[in-house]
Formats: C-alpha cells, sequence, structure tokens
C-alpha cells in the first residue's frame, strides 16, 4: 500500500473572498504524490489530545516550511528582525514533531521544518542570519523565482543525507533568514553551505529524521538529490520500523520423574498373597 504522509497546514485567507482557510503549498503534495506517497493535509488543531488519534493515521510526516518560530520556545528573548510567529502553528507543529520523534515515525522537515524540529530536541535557532554571523552570505531572496538555485550545500560523509540523495554536493534554492544555533539532542549536522551555515540535520535517535534548511519541494522536478528526499521519506515510510520486544526467557521445565510399578511383596508368610 502507499503510504500516507502527514502535512500540517497554515492559515491563510481565501483569495477573492477573504474567508479563513486552512491551506499549504501545492508543491508539498505534488513532491510526495510524485515519490508514491499520499499527501494529506493535517489543519490546525483546537484540541492537540487528537494528534494522538491522528498520527496514528499516517506513515510518515514532512514539516513544511512557513514563518518563524517563538523565540521564547527555545528560552530566548525576541530579535528586533524576528518576522511573523504564531503560536497556534508552534503548538501544533512541535506537538506533531515531539510524537513523531517519540514514535520513531519518519520524518522530513523542510526550511521552517528543520528548526522545528531542533527545537522539539532542545535546540536553538539565529533568529536572523545576516545580522547575527558574521560573514555569512545573503540566504534570503524573495525577489527570486523559488526554483532559482543560490548557493552548494556541502554533505557530511556516511551521513543519512548522502544515502539518501546519493551526493556529497549539490546545488540548492535559499528562502531562509534563520538558522540552527545549537544543535538539539541527537542532532547531527549533515549539510552546511559555503558560509559554515548549518542547511541540513538528521537525528541519530531515530531510524529515518532529515530536515533541510532549503526547499527541495520546487526543485525535485530538476534537482535529482531534491527528489530522492521524498522518495526517501516514502520509502522509510512504507516499511516502519517494528519496535523492539524484548523475549522472555521460557521457564525452565521441572525435571521429570519417571514413575516405577512397585516390586511384588515377597513373604514366607503362606498367608500373605502378592498383589
Amino acid at each position: 500500500m502507499r503510504p500516507i504522509i502527514g502535512i500540517p497546514c497554515h492559515s491563510g485567507l481565501r483569495e477573492g473572498t477573504g474567508r479563513p482557510i486552512y491551506c499549504n503549498n501545492r508543491t508539498y503534495s505534488d513532491a510526495v504524490e510524485s515519490a508514491g506517497g499520499i499527501p494529506i493535509l493535517i489543519p490546525l488543531l483546537n484540541d492537540l489530545e487528537a494528534v494522538d488519534a491522528l498520527l496514528a493515521r499516517v506513515d510518515g510526516l514532512l514539516l513544511p516550511g512557513g514563518i518563524d518560530v517563538q523565540p521564547h520556545l527555545y528560552d530566548e528573548d525576541p530579535h528586533p528582525l524576528l518576522g511573523e510567529v504564531d503560536p497556534k502553528i508552534d503548538d501544533l507543529e512541535l506537538a506533531l514533531a515531539r510524537w513523531a520523534l517519540e514514535k520513531d515515525l519518519p520524518i522530513l522537515g523542510i526550511c521552517r521544518g528543520l528548526q522545528v524540529l531542533n527545537v522539539a530536541l532542545g535546540g536553538t535557532l539565529y533568529q536572523d542570519v545576516n545580522d547575527q554571523i558574521d560573514g555569512t552570505m545573503r540566504h534570503v531572496y524573495p525577489d527570486l523565482p523559488r526554483t532559482q538555485v543560490i548557493h552548494n550545500v556541502a554533505v557530511e560523509p556516511e551521513s543519512l543525507l548522502e544515502q539518501v540523495t546519493g551526493k556529497r554536493s549539490f546545488w540548492v534554492n535559499s528562502i531562509h533568514h534563520q538558522a540552527v544555533k545549537k544543535p538539539g539532542k541527537g542532532v547531527r549536522i549533515s549539510g552546511r553551505a559555503e558560509d559554515g551555515v548549518v542547511e541540513a540535520i538528521e537525528s541519530t535517535l531515530n531510524h529515518y529524521v532529515i530536515a533541510v534548511q532549503w526547499h527541495p519541494e520546487e526543485l525535485f522536478k530538476t534537482e535529482e538529490a531534491c527528489a530522492n528526499l521524498f522518495l526517501g521519506l516514502v520509502n522509510a515510510a512504507s516499511a516502519p520500523v517494528m519496535p523492539v520486544v524484548k523475549s522472555t526467557p521460557a521457564p525452565t521445565p521441572a525435571p521429570m520423574v519417571a514413575t516405577v510399578p512397585s516390586a511384588p511383596v515377597v513373604s514366607d508368610d503362606p498367608a500373605i498373597v502378592a498383589a
């Protein structure tokens, strides 16, 4: 069966009517479907306890791009260049990420999704790369097409990212102004830009968790490495890892005792007759 990949929605307004809607970019769904998965959009739930029931029905999770993560979630004050935030989106996506990590569900994080994963694992973020890291190149280009490649990503050898993409370096687009500062628990940095900014992470505590800072859903039709990220997610979700069950040693059986028939009674007394 084709695996079901959950993709959280964001809130928006329908063009023309202004009515509130839940939505996300079609390219996420297109990329998942092209890799053989079935994308399912997850709305902003009012009851976060419903996450358990919802995620029990999906085989993998794609955490998409979007707005900034609230700094207080990683114990920092807001930076002057912090962008738009939404507590409801943070609550939902952090709940989804933590549930999926706990259940070892395959995860692909994209842009904001990388940042959500790192925060869910106890890491921190640069709230504005160019202002907080000296000597960095420009990482956000709102005036260019989202399919425009900007810089190279160097992939760490023997990483899950190398295994999945099949490459040690490739060119990517760049549409972000935040990045990983302190990696979270079990986080391995598996890709960097030329200026050292973290471009990819993975979890050493889970069987399939990859997150990237660029937008592969915009490049999957032209860049093999980006297409392979979605194939990797779908393949991992198609064959979920079964939990290891520790076997309990069988009790040692009691020794068998042979029953020996009683010997006939022998007596010199003629009055006694053996049975």
